[in-house]
């Protein structure tokens, strides 16, 4: 079969329709760029947000300032919990963050019409703030169950050109060794696409999900729209030669989620705080409720504060309870009728929570009465903050004319969350745009690396004894589930890696339809960066944080601290870079690390 070539030239060429990639796309338009956005899916419900968003955080300085928490006490919160204070990550990133974060998520989102009015429930102007991720209360509750829709008309009005149902396959390289577009694969026709740019920013597929069973029993891969979570912008940065960092921290051997859905919750609270506790099978409160105060109260911080260390130091019980065998359950006995309709409202608009608010209507059950069952499980997963693409402080790559934005990144001085994506989504288009200005013509490239991807396509399509790309992704799925587990030996990670490259040279996808090939390639994606977890594995000989490795029969705890940059060399094989330091230029570790076991909490 043959297909249909489209060539397509721009400045500013953004992988992947979600919150990182729509802003980062509105950005760079308003820096003057043409822009392109490839997405899988459809831009208009892609991404982890997709269903909808009922918090996000920033620092809010009306709220505050009034109250005494500063910007600096912000960035001592972030660097506590983001592994800063463990030597990871990447502070002037994380002092952006906080200085900018409330110009982009409040007044630029507003400005696209999006609302941050909780109706009655405020503590100024219609504010309603939820603890999260620092020691106070600093995440909006608002009605984003529509977020993405309202991004992608913003993207629309402003003229950037996105191309949905594109699945974006391979980074080009131009002739002097930098970024040049990227070559994409329709879903839905036998057509690809080829996009010369000027600067290129991947913002697409972080999570590798799909390397595990998922953490619930039920509505597994369906619980929000085009959730993929192939891995898909680790891969295209390896493969165009950028570094990825820190992948054998991204091996978990600990899950706590709840049975059989997949309810959102985040820390200390999330959308059930104020009333939600944790109870055991007696009644017996383990994980007490907290309580909303008023702006006006006072030493609002310092009661803030002691409710979230006793919160967590709490939660870090629960979590041994449940490691002993207890069960759990999160229930909202003591909620009062406001506080549920808060948690309603919460659950309304983070979107995949709809259906269970529905079931529980139809069957006239009381949010009061329902005990919802927590599960813990030792088994291996992939996930986290410390592994990722490795930027610098401008969000570019180590391949030039290269970005990166949103989840992907990694050893960023933040969480992976919505607020993550939209605050750093901002910042690369502005950081990609301007650099576009300064090159003057478009890049030329090989058309190799298209013959290649034209190659590849037609042999997937044309194979007729092949296997389907389910069949594949299980058989690495077994892989990674059987050898991942801790603590990591030398033999866990050779056969790892044995099996894994008998994959490689054994396994013949098919695909009978767009759509399959574009999951063939979601395949090959998830196969590299099954490698990159067990070759960063087996770079690294000592044991860190939670990370459990076995070397010549012993265990040794890490006292230096390296980041390792992966990537793929010329020969398709992997190549480790040590930074200087383990850390960007002119980054020393404030903190000296500690045991990554001992933070509270789950």
């Amino acid at each position: 079969m043959s297909y249909e070539i489209e060539r397509l030239e721009t400045d500013v060429l953004v992988i992947g329709g979600g919150l990182a990639g729509c802003t980062a796309a509105l950005s760079a338009r308003e820096k003057g760029a043409d822009v392109i956005l490839l997405e899988a899916a459809n831009s208009f419900r892609s991404g982890d947000a997709g269903s909808g968003l009922d918090h996000i955080y920033s620092y809010v300085p009306e709220v505050h300032e009034k109250v005494g928490y500063t910007k600096d006490d912000m960035k001592r919160d972030m660097k506590m919990f983001c592994l800063q204070e463990k030597g990871f990550g990447y502070p002037k990133l994380g002092e952006l963050f906080v200085d900018t974060s409330y110009e982009r998520v409040h007044e630029k989102l507003s400005a696209i019409g999006i609302s941050f009015d909780a109706g009655n429930h405020h503590l100024v102007d219609g504010i309603r703030l939820v603890p999260q991720f620092q020691s106070i209360p600093t995440s909006f509750n608002f009605p984003g169950r529509d977020i993405k829709v309202r991004l992608a008309e913003a993207n629309e009005k402003a003229g950037v050109h996105t191309i949905n149902r594109a699945e974006a396959v391979r980074v080009l390289k131009s002739r002097d060794g930098k970024a040049a577009g990227a070559i994409a694969v329709s879903t839905r026709e036998d057509k690809i696409y080829a996009v010369t740019a000027k600067t290129t920013i991947i913002a697409t597929n972080r999570g590798l999900d799909r390397l595990t069973q998922p953490k619930v029993t039920t509505n597994r891969n369906n619980y929000r729209p085009s959730y993929t979570t192939s891995g898909a912008g680790f891969s295209l940065a390896m493969r165009a030669g950028a570094d990825v960092i820190n992948f054998e921290l991204g091996i978990k051997n600990d899950i706590v989620s709840f049975n059989g859905f997949a309810f959102t919750v985040g820390t200390p609270g999330g959308s059930w705080w104020p009333a939600g506790r944790i109870v055991d099978d007696e009644g017996n409160v383990i994980v007490e409720r907290t309580y909303e105060y008023d702006i006006d109260e006072p030493d609002y911080v310092k009661k803030n504060q002691a409710d979230y260390g006793k919160y967590n130091e709490q939660k870090g019980i629960a979590t041994a309870l449940m490691a002993e065998g207890a069960q759990l359950y999160m229930d909202f006995a003591e909620a009062t009728d406001e506080e549920i309709e808060q948690i309603r409202f919460a659950l309304q608009n983070e979107g995949t929570m709809n259906l269970w608010l529905h079931n529980l209507e139809h069957e006239g059950i009381s949010l009061k009465d329902v005990k919802i069952p927590l599960k813990y499980e030792k088994r291996p997963s992939v996930g986290g903050m410390e592994h990722g693409i490795y930027v610098d402080e401008h969000l570019e790559t180590t391949l030039p004319n290269l970005y990166a934005a949103g989840d992907v990144l990694g050893a960023v001085v933040s969480f992976p969350t919505a607020s993550t994506a939209v605050v750093y989504g901002f910042e690369v288009g502005e950081q990609a745009g301007e650099r576009a200005k300064t090159i003057d013509a478009a890049p030329e490239w090989n058309e190799g690396q298209l013959d290649d991807i034209v190659r590849q396509a037609e042999e997937i399509r044309n194979e007729k004894d092949g296997f389907a790309w389910d069949d594949v992704e299980r058989e690495i799925r077994s892989i990674v589930e059987q050898f991942a587990r801790y603590p990591i030996t030398d033999g866990k990670v050779d056969s790892a890696l044995k099996l894994l490259h008998q994959i490689r040279e054994k396994r013949s996808l098919a695909a009978d339809n767009p759509y399959d090939l574009s999951k063939s390639f979601e395949v090959l994606f998830l196969l590299d960066s099954a490698e990159a977890l067990f070759t960063a594995a087996k770079l690294r000989t000592e044991s860190i944080f939670a990370f459990r490795r076995i070397h010549d029969g012993r265990e040794v705890q890490a006292e230096k601290k390296e980041v390792f940059g992966l990537h793929y060399d010329a020969a398709g094989s992997f190549v480790r870079t040590v930074h200087e330091n383990g850390f960007p230029e002119g980054y020393t570790p404030e903190v000296p690390f500690g045991n990554f076991n001992k933070r509270p909490g789950f």
